[in-house]
């Protein structure tokens, strides 16, 4: 009798030695990107403030009021306590950390660079997590490199090293977070992640706004990377909406409206000044300049505005070689959905969170500038990952021989990664070093930009103030005219720059030309007739040649236009105080001194204001509070 031949059983394969959050050797790997990542940046830490720094820190009255000030900081848009316009900019968490940093170490850059560092290192470090659970079927090395290649790039030194971009980091990491905890939701079925998760992305939202991009990042993430079907991942995504609601609503009622109140110029974004279909067409100009930082990160500069990228049409090779780039990623993203293509994953990452910096959609307040870049490189940085292994022929999933057979095997592929590194921190590193203050900066700057309408101008202010702390005659001479040309040759760029026409003005007040003060500031009134500054600088000439009834006049409409003045506030009181109109000195004097408490003179001035109008008992106070700020003025 024959036996029937039995069935072969499959032989048994060992699990892939795919690490798992749990794993010692992931956190590992996570700490050395923690640890990588501070010191590409620990050249930062003695920096001074700089760029968007002063009208969020340094010269804003509601970051200086430390804990005082926290309340206002949730009431209103982040530039409130700088200037007295409409602002678009609601980011209530990363200003009350300013503030709190601001009454621990007052005017101490210092802190605040470190605080960057450390939360930039630790965001690298959640991100390699989060990756890494997503691809639990991947090598471990794909992740790693694709951390590694984000935190090194150096596209984001201007997220690190300028501190107002806390903004960023803080955003990106909440929102980081959220990823991760409702992956462990859909892994556990927990209710605390999935609340965890919203949480998170609603502290997202309230750090900068563009955290709603990652609302579609939620169901992207749950497609590739998780066995959810479709009516699952809906589902899912829904709650996420809530959180977005809800930060519209408060920043509705913060600024008092759902788009921008304000209004968008050409020297900030010079598409504006592009008509009809050139629009688009520089907008991709724009767009092609963004992927060849990302590829060629070198030169690297804080401002490429009006006009160093000077207005083209359609016709011009560089927007249809851009338009050919973007349409062709986001068809290759869209062949590949079906097959749930990490390429795919990689394109639209940085598609989706990309979106809302295009100026595709909404015109927003700038053109370019390298820190929109930071949310959206995961993606390119994946990208360049999955290039360096295809080149090599390293398999994506994990094997059972684990990580180990990877850094022995595949030593061409490590020394390229390695090489990309590697010229990716020097890059970084040497950066760093631009951003030390603003002169430093803006003279980096200029010779990669020097057409750059508002590089010069900003330029031209930093070398004012080097002729201002110079005691040589002829040195001073030589700052205030380096500074003209400057400021000369961003009119010329731009002739409508009143900004401009204003320091124009006040540098040659500074040379005693009052004539030519007075025809410089007249040109920036009419470009823009209620610039407070302007008025409050004429006011100046008006005081010092005795004319007093002109001088008050133009302080009156300084205040008008900018009733949180100080300068103004201030010479108005002593207008007011040299007429003996004192009751009208002290009301502007005790104004004053709402926005600028600490302020010496003020303080002073208040104080003469009382004891002059046969009220000394009342001015003591402040003479006390003016000596201990300025000894000084103790005569």
């Amino acid at each position: 009798m024959s036996s029937k031949k039995q069935k072969q059983q499959p032989t048994p394969v060992a699990k892939p030695k795919q690490a798992t959050t749990k794993s010692p050797r992931l956190w590992t790997w996570a700490l050395g990107i923690a640890a990588f990542s501070f010191l590409l940046y620990i050249n930062t830490i003695g920096h001074d403030y700089v760029l968007d720094d002063f009208s969020v820190i340094k010269e804003n009255f509601v970051t200086k009021r430390g804990f005082e000030g926290i309340p206002d900081v949730w009431k209103h848009h982040s530039r409130y306590g700088y200037w007295n316009s409409v602002g678009e900019l609601y980011r209530p968490i990363p200003m009350t950390m300013f503030a709190i940093e601001w009454a621990i170490a007052p005017d101490s850059p210092s802190l605040s660079h470190f605080m960057n560092i450390l939360l930039y290192a630790l965001s690298g470090a959640l991100l390699f997590v989060t990756l890494a659970r997503w691809m639990r079927g991947y090598r471990l090395l794909l992740p790693l490199l694709a951390t590694l290649f984000f935190m090194a790039h150096p596209v984001h030194v201007e997220v690190v090293a300028n501190i107002k971009s806390r903004d960023e980091i803080l955003m990106f990491g909440f929102a980081t977070l959220a990823l991760w905890f409702l992956h462990k939701y859909l892994e556990t079925n927990k209710l605390s992640a999935m609340l965890l998760a919203l949480g998170s992305y609603t502290l997202a939202l309230f750090s900068k706004e563009n955290a709603v991009t990652f609302v579609a990042i939620v169901p992207l993430m749950m497609y590739f990377f998780t066995k959810s079907d479709l009516k699952k991942i809906a589902v899912t995504t829904l709650p996420f909406l809530l959180p977005a609601i809800l930060f519209i609503l408060v920043r509705k009622a913060a600024i008092g409206s759902l788009t921008n109140p304000g209004e968008t110029y050409a020297l900030d974004n010079i598409l504006v000044a592009a008509k009809g279909g050139a629009f688009y067409a520089n907008a991709f100009l724009l767009l092609g300049k963004y992927l060849w930082s990302l590829l060629v990160p070198y030169p690297l500069c804080s401002d490429f505005g009006f006009n160093q990228i000077p207005l083209t049409t359609w016709g011009d090779w560089r927007v249809q070689l851009s338009l050919m780039a973007w349409f062709g990623m986001g068809i290759f993203a869209i062949l590949g959905l079906r097959k749930r293509s990490l390429w795919s994953f990689a394109i639209l990452f940085f598609l989706i969170n990309f979106s809302i910096f295009t100026n595709l959609f909404v015109t927003i307040g700038t053109s370019y500038g390298d820190r929109l870049l930071y949310a959206a490189s995961p993606g390119f940085a994946l990208a360049l990952a999955l290039v360096l292994m295809k080149i090599f022929k390293v398999k994506w999933a994990a094997t059972p021989s684990g990580e180990a057979s990877i850094l022995g095997k595949n030593t061409g592929l490590l020394a390229v990664a390695g090489l990309v590194l590697l010229a990716y921190s020097v890059l970084t590193f040497s950066r760093n070093f631009a951003w030390k203050d603003s002169y430093t900066l803006y003279e980096t700057d200029i010779e990669t930009a020097p057409n750059s309408a508002k590089l010069n101008f900003h330029y031209a202010l930093e070398i004012v103030q080097k002729g201002l702390k110079s005691t040589n005659p002829t040195e001073q001479k030589a700052y205030y005219d380096h500074a003209r040309k400057r400021l000369e040759h961003a009119i010329k760029v731009f002739p409508e720059y009143h900004d401009a026409y204003s320091q124009l003005g006040l540098t040659y007040y500074r040379e005693k030309n009052y004539d030519k003060a007075m025809e410089n500031y007249n040109l920036a009134l009419k470009y823009k007739p209620n610039f407070p500054l302007v008025y409050s600088n004429m006011g100046i000439i008006f005081f010092e040649s005795g004319q007093l009834d002109k001088a008050k006049e133009v302080y009156e409409k300084a205040v008008q236009f900018d009733p949180r003045m100080v300068d103004a506030l201030r010479n108005l009181g002593a207008v007011n105080a040299m007429q003996k109109n004192f009751p009208e000195a002290i009301k502007w004097f005790k104004q004053g001194l709402v926005y600028d408490p600490e302020n010496a003179t003020l303080n002073f001035y208040l104080g003469s204001a009382y004891k002059d109008s046969g009220q000394p008992e009342l001015g003591q106070p402040f003479f006390e509070k003016a000596y201990r700020l300025d000894p000084t003025l103790r005569k």
